[in-house]
């Protein structure tokens, strides 16, 4: 399960978008723009591949305040959404565990 301690600080998406994974559910946090204000976006999509090799049907968004309160309030919705299908992710586990 992610903490808020295990994403970075405001600083760091200022410059760069974050990407990284659960067992099969992979996620990409970046800074974007909704209505000329800053916000998080954050996408949740199966394994194995990266974002942009990923298909957009199988991408799901959400936006969050860019705030450093949102980032333990981003950890906890994706700890949810990990959880609530939980057995689809585990179908898409790294291409790399067929050769373990």
């Amino acid at each position: 399960m992610l903490k808020g301690s295990d994403l970075f600080h405001i600083p760091f998406y200022k410059k760069s978008p974050y990407t990284g994974s659960m067992n099969g559910m992979r996620f990409y946090i970046e800074k974007a723009s909704e209505n000329d204000t800053d916000v998080f976006r954050v996408w949740i999509f199966p394994g194995p591949y990266c974002f942009e090799k990923t298909a957009s049907e199988l991408k799901q968004s959400k936006t969050f305040a860019f705030t450093e309160e949102s980032i333990p309030v981003i950890a906890d919705w994706l700890n949810g959404q990990y959880e609530e299908r939980r057995a689809y992710w585990m179908q898409h586990t790294s291409i790399l565990s067929d050769f373990s």
